[in-house]
């Protein structure tokens, strides 16, 4: 396989960087137009060619892409690459798509540790929920033990409450500066001698204290949930860092540099980005309210059926802040149960593509394997191996069903504790006394497609389940 693709990419001289990620190998090629994707599609094991954020995506599924990866490294005695170093390659020169690139990184980094705080909520939860397991209370109110457990837990879990410390360190880490440092800038967001921010939105803290010196008029108050702020002052902190260290005497540089770097940070952050962050998560937040609370129902459809074409685009990365913010905020995520309906519905699609293929077809074949990554929250291989492969249909009707069950989680109210993990897994981080709802979501999701597919077929005729 291995030596098929790289005949069909333009040789080995062509790639200028590989590697993969959990279904695709990711090929950044010198000249694009040298690849020929009809005679890749046709590879045995390749599911899917799609090119996309400057990368050529070769989808081969779970363990074959690790084979075919180090093979392909092996032909052409490239070096070993992460897929940040490919990203970087293939962003080059295109300086939004390396901003968003590096926005998304932030949070892609910060994923492991938010999900286990998720998780270890929504334990939490379940000893703190009334009803559950026949009770009249909860679990934490009728036992002793519950109630120490309870509390153990809300203390292991606290990182979702320092969230801004996280999003300081992996920023400031991510744009090239010292990350101790950024837990410093972290630390200064919420520091507790500040005052609470949400108290004086809310109207309930007394007057806003300042600082006066220089001239300047400084309120304080801290950033608690503003990860926004800690985003923007990162960035500003790792560049004046770098600016610091190359005109300080070196001699000089082990002290001068870290204390002018956290002054000059800190200062921008109260007067400069923390004010100018707060905007900007005050904007999204409102288009957020205004589509998903707002327009209710409508919005809830729209917000779900358009998950999947963000991730074409290569652009859902960014959710991911929003869903940050939404958590630092109220606690809650609502648009994790809309990925999750959004992912299983191209599942759903894949399927109803499975039941309409002719008999021991490669489609049959590659329909079945390209579902199963959908019920650990990967869809690219539903998507371009079978849903957009031989017509826009499929993937059409799966983005219907993602909207209808995005609408059945809003009329249920269903939320999660966290987010970065959707479908089966997904069920870990939701809030418990929903979690039956998400499933039923969940499977309107996948059943309105495989419909809606049955029906297409009957009518019109779907393209390409023939081959």
């Amino acid at each position: 396989m291995a030596s098929d693709v790289i005949a069909n990419v333009g040789g080995k001289d062509n790639i200028a960087s590989a590697a993969h990620c959990v279904t695709r190998l990711r090929l950044v090629l010198k000249d694009t137009s040298k690849y020929d994707k009809e005679v890749l599609e046709n590879i045995e094991g390749v599911k899917g060619v799609f090119f996309n954020g400057g990368q050529l995506q070769i989808v081969f599924g779970t363990k074959t892409v690790d084979l075919v990866h180090a093979e392909v490294l092996k032909k052409t005695g490239m070096a070993e690459a992460s897929l940040a170093d490919v990203k970087s390659a293939a962003t080059q020169g295109n300086k939004f798509k390396m901003a968003f690139k590096a926005f998304s990184d932030v949070f892609v980094a910060l994923i492991p540790a938010i999900v286990g705080c998720a998780m270890i909520l929504g334990l939490r939860a379940l000893l703190i929920t009334e009803g559950l397991f026949g009770l009249n209370g909860t679990l934490a109110d009728t036992y002793q033990w519950a109630k120490d457990l309870s509390s153990f837990l809300n203390i292991i879990a606290t990182g979702l409450n320092f969230l801004p410390v996280l999003v300081a360190y992996s920023a400031t880490k991510r744009f090239g500066g010292n990350p101790v440092l950024g837990i410093i800038l972290g630390l200064i967001l919420i520091h507790p001698e500040l005052g609470n921010r949400f108290e004086y939105v809310q109207g309930t803290a007394k007057a806003v204290k300042y600082w006066h010196f220089f001239g300047l008029n400084i309120p304080q108050v801290a950033f608690q949930g503003g990860i926004f702020p800690a985003i923007l002052t990162s960035l500003f902190m790792a560049k004046f860092e770098k600016l610091a260290t190359k005109f300080v005497p070196q001699v000089l540089s082990f002290v001068l540099v870290p204390t002018l770097t956290i002054i000059v940070s800190s200062l921008s952050l109260f007067i400069v980005f923390g004010p100018l962050g707060d905007v900007i998560a005050s904007g999204l937040g409102v288009a957020c309210e205004f589509l998903y609370v707002k327009l209710g129902v409508v919005g809830a459809f729209a917000f779900a059926a358009l998950l999947q074409p963000l991730v074409i685009t290569g652009t859902h990365h960014a959710i991911g802040s929003i869903e940050a913010q939404l958590l630092s905020s109220t606690g809650f995520n609502y648009i994790q149960p809309l990925w999750a309906v959004s992912i299983i519905a191209q599942g759903g699609a894949c399927i109803g593509v499975f039941m309409l293929a002719k008999k021991h077809s490669k489609l049959k074949e590659t329909a079945v394997s390209s579902f199963v990554p959908t019920l650990v929250g990967v869809s690219e291989p539903a998507i371009f191996a079978v849903n957009l492969r031989d017509s826009i249909v499929p993937f059409l009707c799966g983005a219907l069903g993602a909207g209808i069950g995005g609408v059945y989680m809003k009329l249920l109210d269903v939320k999660a504790l966290g987010f970065g993990l959707t479908g089966i897994p997904g069920i870990t981080i939701v809030n418990p006394p929903v979690m039956i709802h998400y499933v039923i979501g969940n499977l309107i999701a996948f059943i309105i497609p495989v419909v809606l597919l049955f029906l297409y077929n009957k009518f019109k005729g779907l393209q390409g389940i023939d081959k």
